[in-house]
């Protein structure tokens, strides 16, 4: 092979992607993007109601009424100081027990309250039911249960005759510290900020690592067919072998992919620095970040380079952009399937089939960024999934230079899969 000629090929790739306004806008749009959606939609959750709202009560057994008005009005308070949520009861003792319901119900449809809670049973064996148009409003259901959890709790402690400022200090909260357990010693600094910090970087690796196959791999196999249906692929191959065409076109990617990661990484490193600046992470912290972060790393380059060979190689099979939307879907399938042990890997990362999965290529990268996290992996295993990762790579990547040669002048014909395994082996 000709490395000048691949050099080429892959600075004219690497050119001709990097200039699109389509990748630029990319490389500004994503951490904005991120930072929307990881921080706004919590910031608006818990930024509470702008307005005074009510909530409606019917109260059969004309107990609890009162009491959860009271819970309701001295919860959250408003800017002014006002209640932000107050109990609209229906007691009017000349109306039917069904005139109520339907007034209640109306009141709800037409948005005066926010539901109504029927209060039904005895003093001491109550029944509540909360309804409402809009049963996915979180926050307003958890008001209504900790002002009825409240109001049950308060007639619990009068009915065994305890003092109630005694039943407070008793339910004082008890602070359990904790201390990660290291081959240095024990790490005295604050767990959670260093799991949250440590997990979010591991995260961030893997998103990132999503982004880079998702959006990179899907403009090789799109480039791949415009060039075949304008029978540019033709001209290529008669100047240049496709072996060079194909690692031109992958060093040109794998370009793409670290420049992406560079200006990331480089804003990333800002935002750290700023972070710890401001006090909000401790040297104990970054430390931890710091020895899982070359090992993210790691894994993250070398999945990449693997679905990079795996896009090149079943995207030269595609002739059609229909064919080329499909192949990446499923391929993306693998990409998005390790976040569903994300939380068995949090709870149990060593443990047995976890272990196991973590020597399946196309698992290998999500699954061992979240591990070096959570704790450290053997390093029987780190140099065991590393070598089945590298090996896994190489083979891909010739596999794929087999099909590559083939495929890239197929034209309408779809081969088999017998007919693809014939190109490997020979």
């Amino acid at each position: 092979m000709n490395r000048s000629r691949m050099i080429t090929i892959a600075r004219w790739e690497y050119l001709q992607k990097v200039r699109s306004k389509g990748f630029l806008l990319s490389l500004i749009l994503f951490p904005i993007m991120m930072l929307g959606f990881g921080f706004v939609p919590s910031i608006l959750i818990n930024q509470g109601p702008g307005e005074t709202k009510q909530v409606g009560v019917i109260d059969h057994t004309n107990y609890y009424a009162t009491q959860i008005s009271l819970q309701l009005e001295s919860g959250t308070k408003l800017d002014d100081g006002t209640p932000a949520w107050v109990a609209k009861v229906y007691s009017d003792s000349s109306l039917l027990p069904d005139s109520l319901f339907a007034q209640a119900v109306s009141d709800a449809e037409s948005e005066t309250t926010e539901g109504f809670l029927e209060i039904s049973g005895s003093s001491s064996a109550p029944e509540f039911i909360w309804r409402s148009p809009n049963l996915s409003d979180l926050q307003v259901a958890e008001v209504v249960e900790n002002s009825v959890q409240s109001a049950v709790t308060g007639e619990r402690i009068r009915e065994l005759s305890i003092d109630s400022a005694e039943y407070a200090g008793l339910m004082m909260p008890v602070e359990v510290k904790q201390r990660k357990l290291t081959a240095e010693g024990e790490d005295e600094s604050g767990f959670g900020e260093e799991f949250m910090t440590s997990f979010l970087t591991a995260f961030v690796g893997i998103i990132l690592f999503m982004i880079l196959i998702m959006t990179t791999g899907q403009s090789l196999v799109r480039g791949l067919v415009e060039e075949k249906s304008n029978r540019i692929m033709e001209i290529l191959v008669g100047t240049v072998t496709p072996s060079e065409l194909m690692w031109g076109k992958l060093l040109g990617l794998s370009a793409l992919g670290l420049t992406q990661v560079a200006v990331w990484g480089f804003l990333g490193a800002l935002g750290a620095f700023s972070f710890i600046s401001s006090g909000g992470a401790t040297s104990e912290i970054l430390t931890g970040v710091l020895t899982s972060l070359p090992f993210i790393l790691l894994y993250l380059t070398l999945g990449y380079i693997f679905y990079a060979s795996l896009f090149i190689g079943v995207g030269s099979l595609v002739t059609t952009e229909q064919e080329a939307q499909l192949v990446t879907q499923y391929l993306t399938v693998f990409l998005v399937a390790p976040l569903a042990f994300a939380v068995v890997v949090m709870q149990d990362p060593n443990a047995g089939y976890i272990e196991a999965l973590s020597y399946v290529p196309f698992l290998t990268p999500t699954l061992m960024m979240l591990r070096v996290v959570v704790k450290m992996p053997s390093v029987y295993t780190l140099i065991g999934t590393t070598v089945v990762l590298m090996f896994s790579t190489i083979a891909t990547t010739w596999a794929a230079a087999k099909v590559f040669r083939v495929a890239i002048l197929l034209y309408g014909k779809r081969p088999s899969v017998r007919e693809v395994m014939r190109w490997v082996r020979s």
